[in-house]
C-alpha cells in the first residue's frame, strides 16, 4: 500500500485510505477542503501525518491528495436544496469609513451531534510544528495537544475546541461555538452572525464581529483592534498595548484591566466601550448616543461628537 501511495503521490493524487485504515504521509501542512463531518486532530512530536477516515451512517466521498508537500483532505461541496452552496453564505464586506459589515448566513444547526452522525469521522495525527487549515468546512472539531504552527479556519460552521496555537486566523458564522487556547503570536478573528468564540491569551488580536456574535479573550499583550457592526460583544481580560475600537450600532467592547497605550475609539450609534484599566491619550469620535467608561486616563482626552464619557466615576462635560 505504501508503494502505491508513493506512486500516486508523484502525480499529486492519492486515494483516501480504506474505511477504518490509517495511511501515513510526509507533509508540512494539512488542509481540509469542503469537509462536512467530525474532525479529530492530535498533535505529535513526530514527522509524519497519519490520516484515518471512518464513514458515518451514510457514505460520503472523501479524497486525500498530496500536493507540493501538503496533505489535502477534500469532501463534497455542501449544497442546500442542491442549488444554494452554504459556503457562499460567509461574510460579505463593503468597506467604508464606518467599516460596515454585511452578513448573509444560513440557519444554525438545531442538533449538532445527530447532524454530524451522518458524516465521516476524520482522525489526523499531525506534527505539532505543522500548519492546519480548514476551507469551506462544516465540522465538529476536536484538536488535542498544542499546535506550534498556524491554524487557519475559514469555515461555514464549526463546533468544538482546540488547544494552544502558534498563530491563528479564524472565521466562523452563525451557530458556531468555538473554544481555543492561548495564541503565541497573532490572532485574527472574524465572527459573522450569532456565534460564540472563547479563547485564551494572545500576543496581539484583530477582532471583527458582524451581527450579534460574542467573543471572549484572555490577556492581549500587544495591539488590540476591534470592529463591530451590529450588536456584537467583545470581552478582553487585559490589554497591554495600543487599542483601536470601531463600533457601528449597539455593540460593546469590555476590557477588564491593563493599559491601553494609546486608545482610539470611534462609535456611531448606541454602542459602548468599557475599559476598567488605564487609557493613554484617548481619542474618542462619538456619534449618536454612545457611552465610554474609562477606569483612568493619562495625558489628554481628545473628544469629537457627543455621547457620555466617564473617567473614573466622573462624567466629563460635553465639548
Amino acid at each position: 500500500m505504501r508503494e502505491l501511495i508513493a506512486g500516486l503521490a508523484a502525480f499529486g493524487v492519492i486515494a483516501a485510505p480504506a474505511d477504518g485504515m490509517a495511511a501515513r504521509y510526509t507533509a508540512s501542512k494539512v488542509q481540509f477542503q469542503d469537509i462536512t463531518g467530525e474532525v479529530k486532530v492530535t498533535t505529535t512530536g513526530g514527522e509524519d501525518v497519519e490520516v484515518n477516515i471512518r464513514q458515518g451512517k451514510t457514505y460520503r466521498s472523501v479524497t486525500v491528495t498530496l500536493v507540493n508537500g501538503e496533505v489535502v483532505i477534500a469532501g463534497e461541496r455542501w449544497r442546500d436544496d442542491d442549488v444554494k452552496d452554504c459556503c457562499n453564505d460567509r461574510i460579505r464586506r463593503t468597506e467604508s469609513l464606518m467599516r460596515d459589515r454585511i452578513a448573509a448566513v444560513g440557519a444554525p444547526l438545531a442538533d449538532k451531534d445527530s447532524f454530524f452522525a451522518d458524516y465521516p469521522v476524520i482522525e489526523v495525527s499531525v506534527p505539532s510544528k505543522n500548519d492546519v487549515a480548514f476551507i469551506d468546512a462544516r465540522v465538529k472539531l476536536a484538536m488535542l495537544g498544542a499546535l506550534s504552527g498556524r491554524l487557519s479556519l475559514d469555515a461555514c460552521y464549526v463546533y468544538g475546541e482546540t488547544g494552544n496555537l502558534g498563530q491563528a486566523t479564524i472565521g466562523v458564522i452563525s451557530g458556531s461555538q468555538l473554544i481555543f487556547g492561548d495564541v503565541k503570536s497573532g490572532l485574527e478573528l472574524d465572527v459573522s452572525g450569532d456565534a460564540d468564540v472563547t479563547g485564551g491569551s494572545a500576543a496581539m488580536a484583530d477582532i471583527d464581529i458582524a451581527g450579534s456574535g460574542e467573543v471572549m479573550l484572555g490577556a492581549v499583550d500587544g495591539m488590540l483592534d476591534v470592529s463591530i457592526a451590529g450588536s456584537g460583544l467583545a470581552r478582553v481580560a487585559r490589554i497591554d498595548g495600543p487599542a483601536t475600537v470601531r463600533i457601528a450600532g449597539s455593540g460593546a467592547v469590555a476590557i477588564q484591566g491593563g493599559k491601553a497605550d494609546k486608545l482610539t475609539v470611534t462609535i456611531d450609534g448606541s454602542g459602548g466601550v468599557f475599559h476598567e484599566g488605564s487609557a493613554v491619550d484617548p481619542t474618542l469620535r462619538l456619534y449618536g448616543s454612545p457611552t465610554v467608561r474609562l477606569g483612568s486616563a493619562a495625558g489628554r482626552v481628545t473628544r469629537h461628537g457627543r455621547g457620555e464619557v466617564y473617567v473614573g466615576d466622573k462624567l466629563l462635560p460635553q465639548p
